[in-house]
């Protein structure tokens, strides 16, 4: 994943809710995939490998986050073990067949969690984050991004 994309992420996660977090996850997941598939078409294997991993990384921060209060919870658990299985299966025969079972499952479970984050109005999970307009003006051969909010409140008074 490129310096861009990483960015990107990274302004989608501070402003972000506890299920836009969740989405924003899955987002990262599915360009990890989607590199690993590419890596593979190309005949990339040890790079695809890293993407698998990147991949299955994911997956358990996934599992890490769930909530066993819930019922669903384990099912999810039992569904990313799943998954995880399958993305091991393609790194060790090292090709795509895993994969594209896994992507099966967490296409679902992605659009899922992004219908629920559509619907959830609670308020960001980070506090004092600047708010970043981007599309205001261009460079001549980038996108110009200004960050916006209360500055005086950010860091420590002494």
């Amino acid at each position: 994943m490129n310096r861009d994309k990483i960015s990107a992420f990274t302004l989608k996660i501070a402003s972000s809710n506890r299920s836009g977090l969740i989405t924003v996850l899955y987002e990262i997941y599915e360009e990890y995939q989607t590199e690993a598939l590419d890596y593979f078409e190309a005949g990339q294997v040890d790079d695809a490998i890293a993407a698998l991993k990147k991949c299955s990384e994911v997956v358990t921060h996934l599992q890490k986050d769930l909530n066993f209060d819930y019922k669903v919870s384990s099912n999810l658990y039992a569904l990313y073990d799943y998954v995880k299985r399958n993305v091991s299966k393609s790194i060790y025969k090292a090709n795509s067949e895993g994969l594209l079972e896994a992507k099966r499952i967490m296409d679902e479970l992605g659009s899922a969690f992004d219908q629920i984050a559509k619907e959830d109005s609670s308020e960001p999970m980070m506090k004092n984050t600047q708010y970043v307009m981007a599309g205001i003006t261009y460079g001549r051969e980038t996108l110009n991004e200004s960050l916006m909010g209360n500055q005086s409140s950010r860091g420590f008074w002494a």
